[in-house]
């Protein structure tokens, strides 16, 4: 088929703030087969000798490429069991062989030729699904119809022994193709069909389908003596299988960036002492062997090793103040109505990054607010300067991520104190949940302020 998979979105580049943290990506979430999402046709014959007896066959069932109602039409019948003791009923040589219409059963056992064989019964004609895009190209499966009506499709299908695009392509609308066979090696039974002797056997079996019947049996000696003497498929049954393989096939260096595949996964794990930046590149195989790569950064910093620590203010309830090793330690010994929680995040007090983003610290000094602080990025510090002169500036207190920087980050959220307009309390993902579920805390919650390391 023309169409090659496609990268629905594109594997952004990570930069790695806590290398402890290994990173997993969902393949399937940035690339897709458009003709199918992996659906499996296998053809088995009676006839063993001919090229191993089985052809598997992709089936196109993907909506917008692909050919869905075509597809959903040909696994009513097999679900049925339709197509059990199906007959090859028309072979041409280097153009199709086409099945699905007939079945045949007890040759051999006195049951008259013409009462052996039974006309499948026919669903309702699908619509016509052609596009150029899904060709009819060697190797193909296609829907067989009537001559004169493009959306008479039900029962029967041919597989196309070469290029037939030129003629089928362009005629009845075109002959919708839903699938292709699976490989060169399931090709081979199809081939080894269209070498056998062929006859009009219309006239023995009554049946006016059957003027170019291929018959396994010798030509000079053309004696019908048993069911194994026609082409036959014991069953089509269909199979899942995952619809792209993954590859890294390319990393600038595995000893800062170990990427493994593990089915549709894409498994990152990060040198704990190392920084700096990899390349990758990963490959996307669909089932009939079309490929497509992505390639991505992931750039490991060990920026965040400042620790910021949590007071709560005894004197104004539900406020709080976030400080460094030495502020702490000045707290500890001299501000007794702050109480320690802890440490909250680790953040850089430094631009080592050129994605650290500067916060900075504004004292409260409205009346009865005294010692209650705010911490905000630049574009909100710069409102704050303009606007709120209450708010005394207190310089930049730490450099941290903006959110979805990167892997090993963890997202802070902000709330503000109902009870205390102008007073902020900073929260991981599980204090942010907590606080989200139980509204009786008195904050509202403002959204992520910043992702540091915690």
């Amino acid at each position: 088929m023309a169409l090659q998979p496609l990268i629905t979105q594109a594997i952004r580049d990570y930069t790695i703030l806590n290398p402890d943290l290994g990173t997993t990506l969902n393949l399937f979430e940035y690339f897709d087969d458009p003709l199918t999402d992996g659906l499996i046709a296998r053809f088995e014959l009676y006839n063993t000798a001919l090229g191993g007896g089985m052809t598997e066959v992709v089936l196109f069932n993907q909506g917008g490429a692909g050919a869905p109602l075509t597809v959903q039409n040909f696994v009513n019948y097999v679900q049925r069991g339709d197509y059990q003791n199906t007959v090859i009923h028309r072979s041409i040589p280097g153009f199709v062989i086409q099945g699905g219409g007939f079945t045949i059963e007890g040759i051999g056992s006195g049951t008259p030729l013409p009462d052996t064989v039974q006309v499948i019964t026919s669903d309702p004609p699908v619509v016509n699904e052609f596009s150029p895009d899904r060709s009819n190209l060697r190797g193909t499966i296609a829907m067989a119809k009537l001559g004169v009506d493009p959306n008479s499709a039900t029962n029967q299908w041919f597989f196309n022994l070469a290029d037939n695009s030129a003629n089928l392509d362009n005629q009845n609308g075109g002959f919708t193709v839903f699938g292709e066979v699976l490989s060169p090696v399931d090709l081979q039974p199809l081939e080894a069909i269209a070498t056998l002797p062929i006859f009009n056997a219309t006239t023995i079996f009554q049946q006016g389908a059957f003027t170019n019947l291929p018959l396994a049996i010798d030509p000079s000696n053309p004696n019908l003596s048993s069911d194994e003497d026609l082409v036959r498929y014991r069953d089509i049954s269909l199979v899942n299988r995952p619809e792209l393989a993954f590859s890294v096939i390319a990393n600038s260096n595995p000893d800062l960036v170990s990427a493994q595949v593990n089915g549709g996964e894409l498994v990152l794990t990060y040198s704990p002492t190392q920084t700096g930046t990899v390349n990758l590149t990963v490959q996307a195989t669909t089932l009939l062997g079309q490929v497509i790569e992505d390639s991505f950064t992931i750039t490991i910093n060990n920026n965040l090793t400042d620790e910021l620590i949590r007071f709560r203010n005894n004197d104004r309830p539900g406020t709080y103040l976030f400080a460094g090793a030495a502020e702490a330690a000045s707290i500890r010994q001299n501000y007794l109505n702050f109480f320690e929680e802890g440490a909250a995040f680790q953040v850089a007090t430094t631009p080592s990054d050129p994605l650290l983003q500067p916060f900075y610290r504004f004292q409260n000094t409205s009346p009865g607010q005294e010692g209650t602080y705010l911490f905000a990025g630049a574009e909100e510090a710069a409102s704050i300067r303009q606007n709120y002169p209450n708010f005394f500036e207190e310089g930049i207190a730490f450099y941290a991520y903006a959110a979805g920087v990167g892997g090993g980050t963890t997202e802070f959220s902000r709330f503000q104190n109902n009870a205390m307009p102008g007073t902020y309390l900073f929260a991981g993902p599980g204090e942010a949940a907590a606080i989200m579920d139980n509204p009786n805390l008195g904050f509202t919650y403002e959204g992520v302020a910043f992702a540091a390391g915690g």
